[in-house]
């Protein structure tokens, strides 16, 4: 299975499984790596050699295949040119530059590969701007093995991933006047999105269906004019809107 898809793919798998206000379970119930059988392809952009090896390490060990590695985003993107991953492990800071600009331009010319951006520092001010580069994932390099092997798997798939630790600073971050563009069913599921929960459980708790969770995302992303899902959770977030 090709886990990569175009954006406008993307926003069309999410705003399908949005569509019912009362469906069941599941929020986004596409099947894991695992599940499937399948590896997510992935390439390692980090310039601690120790922390890269053991990145290396984890992946192989898992159902996910590592294909290239750069220390920074001079090599990057050649390397992500020549073997297109389904997702891209990022740090954000890199020796010759921003990884949160990195990203941009990777998706610039792979708007289907998903960026994971991988970070030690649980600043809300980076945070704020990686919201707006169209990364998938945000992981925190204290995080659990699991964890990390987790936001690979939603990333590689579409969805999107925070780290619980950087979910505090999001929801402190971004406060402001309601404007009321959204309708109160597509608030409440953003709202969950917000505080960590994923697309299935999203679903689960609000006994709707994951093509109705899907049209709910796809109609906020819209409506905010929003590239992602993290992206709509943010501006949302800052508009008083959850």
């Amino acid at each position: 299975m090709d886990a990569r898809r175009s954006p406008a793919a993307t926003r069309f798998a999410v705003e399908r499984s949005l569509a019912d206000p009362c469906a069941s379970r599941a929020f986004f119930t596409l099947p894991s790596v695992a599940e499937n059988g399948a590896s997510a392809n992935v390439v390692i952009v980090e310039d601690h050699v120790a922390l890269r090896r053991g990145l290396e390490l984890l992946l192989r060990g898992s159902d996910c295949r590592v294909i290239g590695t750069a220390d920074d985003a001079a090599s990057a993107e050649p390397l992500i040119e020549r073997r297109r991953p389904d997702v891209a492990i990022v740090d954000i800071n890199l020796p010759d530059g921003s990884g949160i600009d990195l990203c941009r331009r990777l998706l610039q010319k792979h708007p289907d590969l998903g960026v994971l951006l991988y970070t030690g520092v649980d600043d809300r001010d980076v945070l704020s701007s990686a919201l707006d580069c169209g990364a998938r994932g945000f992981a925190m390099k204290a995080g659990a093995p699991e964890e990390l092997l987790t936001a690979i798997r939603s990333v590689a798939h579409g969805e999107t991933y925070v780290d619980k630790r950087l979910r505090p600073l999001l929801l402190d971050r971004f406060t402001t006047e309601r404007i009321g563009v959204l309708s109160p069913r597509e608030r409440e599921v953003l709202d969950l999105l917000a505080k960590g929960l994923t697309g299935e459980e999203a679903a689960t708790q609000l006994s709707l269906s994951p093509e109705t969770i899907r049209t709910h995302v796809r109609n906020a992303m819209d409506k905010l004019e929003a590239h992602t899902r993290v992206h709509a959770v943010a501006i949302a977030l800052r508009q008083g809107e959850i």
